[in-house]
């Protein structure tokens, strides 16, 4: 069957020059400010509305697959920390405090740079102890941070041109009572200066991947009026549970972010497979052949292929669960970790595989792979960094305080795995008595997620099942999964090690038969910056290298003259 592929609306503006401008043709400052223009091109072309971004429209959820992010992973951490932390929490309130619409109107717009100021460097996933400071004194707000612990960490908050607003959480006192932690809109800058009292430290650019302004900020008495509070001053019964309700928007980036490994994948396996296709070794009869007629070659670029249209499936199963109001909140929040600890390991894994295959090329940023892999390092901490996700996850499940959705086919293998190890864990549990006991972290911690991820295979195999999927696809897919945890299957349901790589083969030829097709349906090929993907784009990117040495005809002179030209 044809796998619909949903149109995104940058597939023009992915052939602009502002996305064709190569990172090398640049200084790091002109590709910060250029992500900057890229984010605002995407979002004023996506002219997400209030409603969108509130209740989480279709168009919402697709801003956040679309392949362009893949031309520049900065863009896309810019555009989804102000669609949907900063704009989504300011959104909130608009019922409450109607004032806040036309902020709002102007970060959606791009007119203000919008940011989420919540985790500090001395605390990172520990936020419900921030230690920043909003204390009412005479009618108004002062903002502080306390100690060197409590900088805001990671939001980039140096002026870049346009006004920037940020929303801060803040310990809130009140009458000299802690109100417990609360947002606050509060002005960083004016796109030129800082706005008094708010100090900003650009941290060093991330390696590998293309520069944000990721910056230390400091607030010292920062005077803020009483509007400048989103929400009640008042205490709430229970603070824990004030602050994860308060935080909700970071839930969804946990999804929204997630979804950046669609693709990642389509990307990816499109270079890989062109690339594979488009070079070519001689074999021993001295016949000419493509290196993707290679097993080694081909069996991590179709799996990739596989991989890319199953969480396409994943991503759109998932947020249908995460929307279901009818669902418990911690099992909507579940599907959401779920959804990206899948969608990062299968992605990860892939850009780093499928830059190695290629070579020496794959090292090259030009060539994408490695930036996508970089920006995915990147995803994979922010909004809840996997590990720390699954560790949480894992834990409730076996205590039984909620379950995931259950399997659709109990006997399914990958259904199967997931039981297996969730009665393996339950049973090391059971030995060791309590959560709190410290062999739950010698024992327990470290299958965490390996254990999500298997939850996450079934449920992905079974949204791709659901989907009226191609069954080679779903068949490679089950096959790649099983290889990695060979030795459980192996163990427990005596499927040798040759069985599970017959059924990896099997499956690898009936994609691989479909290659062409496959790279078709996914439609990223305006997205593809890479010059190695055929002959004419190598050729017009060497054409473009600052040549050194002899001119061309100073090297006829010279082989002229019997010389050699260096």
């Amino acid at each position: 069957m044809t796998i619909q592929t949903p149109t995104h609306p940058t597939r023009n503006l992915a052939e602009d020059r502002l996305f064709r401008i190569r990172s090398d043709e640049i200084s790091e400052e002109e590709q910060t400010s250029l992500s900057y223009s890229r984010a605002k091109a995407v979002a004023r072309l996506y002219n997400l509305s209030k409603e969108d971004v509130n209740y989480l429209s279709e168009k919402f959820w697709l801003s956040h697959t679309d392949p362009i992010w893949t031309m520049d992973g900065a863009a896309a951490t810019l555009f989804t920390i102000q669609v949907n932390l900063c704009a989504g929490t300011i959104g909130r309130y608009l019922k409450q405090q109607p004032y806040l619409e036309e902020t709002l109107q102007r970060v959606l717009s791009f007119e203000y740079s919008g940011q989420f100021c919540l985790t500090e460097v001395g605390h990172g996933l520990n936020a419900l102890h921030l230690e920043t400071t909003a204390t009412l004194v005479d009618s108004e707000f002062v903002l502080n941070t306390p100690s060197e612990g409590a900088a805001k960490f990671m939001p980039p908050t140096k002026p870049m041109g346009d006004p920037c607003v940020a929303v801060v959480f803040a310990t809130t006192i009140i009458d000299g009572e802690n109100r417990g932690i609360k947002p606050f809109l509060v002005p960083i800058n004016d796109g030129v200066n800082m706005h008094p009292g708010v100090v900003c430290k650009v941290l060093p650019h991330r390696g590998g991947s293309l520069p944000v302004n990721h910056s230390l900020t400091y607030f010292n008495n920062v005077q803020l009026p009483l509007t400048a509070l989103l929400g009640s001053p008042e205490k709430p019964k229970d603070l824990r549970l004030s602050f994860l309700s308060l935080i909700s928007r970071v839930a969804v980036g946990t999804i929204a972010i997630g979804s950046l490994g669609v693709p990642a994948l389509q990307v990816a396996s499109h270079i890989a497979a062109k690339y594979s296709l488009r070079r070519t070794i001689v074999d021993s009869q001295e016949i000419v052949k493509p290196i993707i007629s290679l097993r080694t070659q081909q069996a991590p670029i179709m799996i990739a292929l596989a991989q890319a249209f199953v969480m396409k499936a994943f991503h759109q199963a998932a947020v249908k669960l995460f929307m279901n109001q009818n669902l418990d909140i911690r099992v909507r929040h579940a599907v959401a970790t779920i959804m990206k600890v899948v969608m990062m390991q299968h992605s990860q894994n892939a850009n780093l595989g499928l830059g190695d295959r290629c070579g020496a090329q794959g090292l090259f940023k030009t060539n994408q792979l490695f930036s996508i892999f970089c920006d995915l390092r990147g995803s994979a901490i922010a909004e809840g960094d996997t590990l720390a996700l699954s560790i949480r996850l894992a834990s409730e499940l076996l205590l039984g305080r909620y379950s995931v959705p259950p399997a659709l086919n109990p006997q399914s293998l990958l259904a199967l795995h997931e039981a297996g190890l969730f009665e393996e864990l339950q049973d090391v549990l059971k030995d060791i008595g309590h959560h709190r006991a410290s062999d739950f972290d010698r024992l327990i911690l470290p299958d965490c997620l390996p254990f999500v991820q298997a939850i996450g295979h079934r449920m992905a195999y079974e949204a791709a099942v659901d989907a009226g999927m191609e069954s080679s696809l779903v068949k490679l897919y089950e096959a790649s999964c099983v290889r990695l945890d060979s030795s459980w299957y192996a163990e427990k349901l005596g499927l040798s090690r040759l069985q599970q790589r017959q059924a990896e083969a099997t499956a690898i030829d009936e994609v691989f038969a479909q290659t062409e097709e496959l790279l078709e349906q996914m439609a990223v090929g305006p997205y593809i910056l890479a010059p190695i993907v055929s002959e004419e784009r190598w050729a017009k990117y060497v054409s473009g290298l600052v040549p050194y040495g002899a001119s061309d005809s100073e090297s006829e002179i010279a082989e002229q003259d019997g010389l050699k030209s260096v």
